[in-house]
């Protein structure tokens, strides 16, 4: 990863509007993300993403490079990954590195955290 990616420094709105542009030209026409997190169930994801094409549904924290999960998002992750879905925090560095691109894609397995 290059240490010093103007990426790296993004906020997590810049962030948001990037993964949603991205996984838009990739197909997810269903793109929910929550507008005011204050009135919304605690932790939960701050995308759900939708591409019927490929029949993949995604649940993605966003977090700025050093941001924390905190105990409810990863409680909410947790539950979604069990029951089966794909969940993930996704972070700067992992659009930096290609792990974005690569899952939305469906060329990496996007289980994992």
């Amino acid at each position: 990863m290059v240490r010093n990616h103007p990426a790296l420094l993004w906020s997590e709105a810049t962030f948001q509007s990037q993964v949603i542009q991205l996984a838009k030209q990739l197909g997810f026409k269903q793109i929910y993300h929550v507008y005011d997190s204050r009135r919304s169930e605690p932790g939960f994801p701050d995308l759900v993403m939708v591409n019927a094409r490929t029949r993949r549904t995604l649940f993605i924290e966003l977090k700025t490079q050093k941001g924390r999960i905190s105990p409810e998002q990863v409680t909410w992750i947790d539950a979604l990954r069990v029951s089966g879905q794909t969940a993930m925090v996704w972070r700067p560095s992992d659009w930096v590195s290609g792990r974005i691109l690569n899952v939305l894609s469906g060329r990496e397995s996007n289980r994992g955290n």
